[in-house]
């Protein structure tokens, strides 16, 4: 059955990285042009070096994914070295995710996922000798070396502690396999990569910004919101995908939560969050002019970087035979319709209402609308240097 789904209206524009693929007019739509890329050759050559897959099954699977497009894509801005890490962490986050989380015999196991989990941890934060013989782990002590020569320290430093977040994540998924709509949205941003993958992108592209910066709680609001609606955004999209292929005893997509909680259908859940990410975007937008209005360029530029990996990453989401078949390797059309408009204008996005979710509630605390807010009541974690 094929699943059909509303446009996303958004705000912004979209980029590519310069060294990707730069003869292709359409950078997000010809798939088999991206088999020959040079960042493509090199993140296989990568996932076979460590054989992060289980059987050819999933290696092709891998492969379809075209991890370099999708670097590219949230990652367009950056040295090619670190542009290469960026894709290769692509390869890991996917691999890892189908092998150990969802699909493999160690997703069905929640023991095993944790200590599986816990070797990667401790071998991403010390890379300097091999302490385990996890695959995964050690791809990820790889990524880990080539970060520490490549970017700057504190920079690599933050990745890292959004791995530790994200494979904490990830066993908290494993022991709660039926979770709340609160408990899933923050799964959704902590796990499955979607807090580390814009963690990263400050660091590919380069961009100083300090620690109090860095831990401001408006910027930190932003932050939460982007990376958290581009994994809702993959929701409607890998929906029949993950039914078919997932341990079904788990329900951590997004769309499926809302269905049984609220005891709804597939299209009234998605109703439901389209009207969801129109607050979130609203908020967005007030409280990103408001920081852009006394931030430095350095916290302009790590939102920036944020919201290129929202587009990048949800442009691929809705195009990738991942989610378009449920085999992974070719273009089924098991959904339609769910694209990105074209940038909208400020005025689509006026909605005021707080959601009305608990893991989320706190964003609206830095709402510019809010009185509160605006008296200066709140304030306290503004920058005092900017």
């Amino acid at each position: 059955m094929t699943i059909k789904l509303p446009p996303l209206p958004q705000p912004f524009s979209f980029a590519v990285h310069p060294s990707y693929c730069p003869g292709n007019p359409s950078p997000f739509l010809d798939l088999d042009i991206y088999d020959h890329s040079p960042f493509e050759r090199v993140t296989r050559g990568y996932a076979d070096r460590f054989e992060l897959y289980q059987d050819e099954i999933q290696r092709q699977r891998l492969a379809n994914i075209h991890c370099s497009w999708l670097g590219a894509m949230m990652y367009p801005t950056g040295t090619e070295e670190l542009l290469q890490v960026g894709v290769d962490f692509c390869m890991w986050a996917f691999a890892y995710d189908d092998e150990y989380c969802d699909e493999g015999p160690i997703a069905r196991d929640p023991n095993k996922l944790i200590q599986a989990s816990v070797e990667i941890w401790r071998q991403f934060e010390s890379p300097e000798y091999q302490l385990t013989n996890d695959r995964y782990a050690l791809a990820a002590r790889d990524l880990r070396i080539r970060l520490d020569k490549y970017a700057k320290p504190e920079q690599t430093g933050r990745f890292v502690e959004a791995m530790r977040i994200y494979l904490m994540a990830e066993m908290w998924k494993a022991t709660n396999a039926t979770p709340t709509v609160s408990d899933c949205v923050f799964m959704r941003a902590t796990g499955g990569g979607a807090w580390a993958f814009p963690a990263l992108g400050h660091a590919i592209a380069d961009i100083d910004i300090t620690q109090r910066e860095y831990e401001d709680r408006r910027v930190r609001a932003l932050f939460e919101m982007l990376s958290s609606l581009m994994a809702w955004e993959t929701e409607p999209h890998a929906f029949s995908k993950e039914m078919e292929r997932g341990a079904n005893y788990k329900e951590h997509n997004l769309i499926r939560v809302m269905m049984r909680e609220n005891q709804c259908s597939f299209d009234s859940a998605v109703e439901d969050y389209l009207e969801m990410r129109l607050r979130l975007l609203s908020l967005f937008l007030r409280l990103k002019a408001e920081v852009d209005s006394y931030a430095s360029e350095g916290v302009k530029a790590y939102i920036e970087s944020v919201i290129r990996y929202y587009v990048g990453a949800t442009v691929w989401s809705q195009n990738t035979r991942r989610y378009k078949s449920l085999s992974g390797n070719i273009d089924d059309h098991i959904f339609v319709g769910g694209q990105l408009t074209a940038p909208q204008p400020p005025e689509v996005f006026s909605n005021t209402k707080p959601i009305d979710i608990d893991g989320v509630r706190w964003w609206w605390e830095y709402d510019p609308l809010n009185k509160q807010a605006s008296d200066g009541a709140t304030l306290k974690y503004r920058p005092a240097s900017v």
